[in-house]
């Protein structure tokens, strides 16, 4: 029995190391020389949170204790018996006609749960014109990608997951597709009150480049969540972009033109955590709430500030074959809505 536990413990370790060599093969593709946040990497829309409960926290947690389908699209290693049955679709409307949708679904089998998802996003009608403005019709640019999971119990009270990708993004005359894989693992508590994993999002490359070959936005993320024993209450925090230090857009000329401070250390640090509560009022009711601090820093710009950037909320209803749920966000003057239904076929 030790044999075999050892033999676990050592194959745990070379999954680490495999998912921090990852992590540090990225971290140097990705940083920008000149110091502050690399440039953007390719499909962005992979980062947007897949369903109103991860909008609510934050738009992002991946150690939750309650269990949740549109958490676990988003980290494998949450994927629970508890789903098997469990279809979830999202929609969340942005400004003019951009429009984002999820739908996903989970089933076990044996001692394995497999999850699959569609992440579509629509840009709505664009106005195409030639290089001297004159109108050429409209095209319709979307981004897309479909998704297989698997997770399972690796050991007592640890559990693997992993998802692979197909990527695919339409830009008129313009279109690139790619293979993702994210890796997660989480270890649970024996008393249910606590919860750590480690994700590891967004390996992989581009099949087909738009015009020459780009990086996936790759993510390191750490959370703990932390239930109370004696209250139904759940704190979550969560760290992301771990594998850069410096997250800050950062403009000197510009910074000195207008007066702006670049980022000081202890901001740097602030800027990777999200903060998020779960506040459980019975069985069938939950309220939300989430705090992103890079989200505050990137939207409080001089003399434009709000209180409630980088602040989110949402609630929660959960009925005998269906749960609803609803989440927002703050964006300046903007708050964007985001609505996910469950529907539990074998509940």
């Amino acid at each position: 029995m030790m044999t075999v536990f050892i033999k676990k413990i050592r194959l745990l370790g070379v999954i680490i190391l495999a998912l921090l060599s990852c992590h540090i093969l990225h971290a140097q593709t990705t940083l920008n020389p000149n110091g502050g946040r690399p440039s953007n990497a390719v499909y962005n829309f992979l980062t947007l949170p897949y369903s109103a409960k991860a909008t609510a926290l934050g738009g992002m947690n991946i150690s939750s204790l309650k269990n949740d389908l549109g958490l676990a699209t988003f980290n494998p290693s949450l994927l629970d018996r508890s789903m098997d049955g469990t279809l979830h679709l999202s929609i969340k409307p942005y400004l003019a006609d951009i429009k984002q949708y999820d739908f996903s679904g989970a089933h076990s089998k044996h001692n394995y749960v497999m999850g699959w998802g569609v992440h579509y996003l629509n840009y709505g009608p664009i106005q195409s014109t030639d290089i001297a403005g004159n109108p050429m019709g409209e095209f319709n640019p979307s981004d897309y990608s479909v998704q297989f999971s698997m997770a399972g119990k690796y050991m007592e009270n640890f559990y693997l997951g992993s998802t692979l990708k197909f990527i695919q993004s339409n830009y008129g005359v313009y279109t690139s597709s790619g293979l993702g894989l994210d890796v997660g693992l989480r270890y649970k508590s024996p008393n249910d009150l606590n919860q750590f994993s480690i994700l590891v999002k967004n390996i992989g490359t581009q099949l087909k480049s738009y015009t020459q070959k780009e990086e996936l936005p790759f993510n390191l993320i750490l959370g703990w969540t932390k239930k109370l024993q004696n209250a139904p209450i759940q704190f979550s925090l969560t760290a992301e972009k771990l594998s850069l230090w410096n997250l800050a857009y950062n403009d000197t000329t510009f910074n000195n033109q207008e007066g702006y401070q670049n980022a000081g250390s202890l901001q740097n640090l602030f800027n990777h955590f999200i903060i998020a509560s779960e506040f459980y009022m019975g069985d069938q009711f939950e309220i939300n709430i989430g705090y992103n601090f890079m989200r505050r820093f990137d939207l409080n710009i001089q003399n434009q500030q709000n209180w409630l950037n980088g602040f989110s909320t949402g609630l929660g209803f959960q009925l005998t074959k269906l749960d609803l749920q609803y989440g927002n966000a703050f964006f300046q003057k903007n708050m964007y809505h985001h609505f996910t239904v469950f529907y539990h076929l074998k509940n």
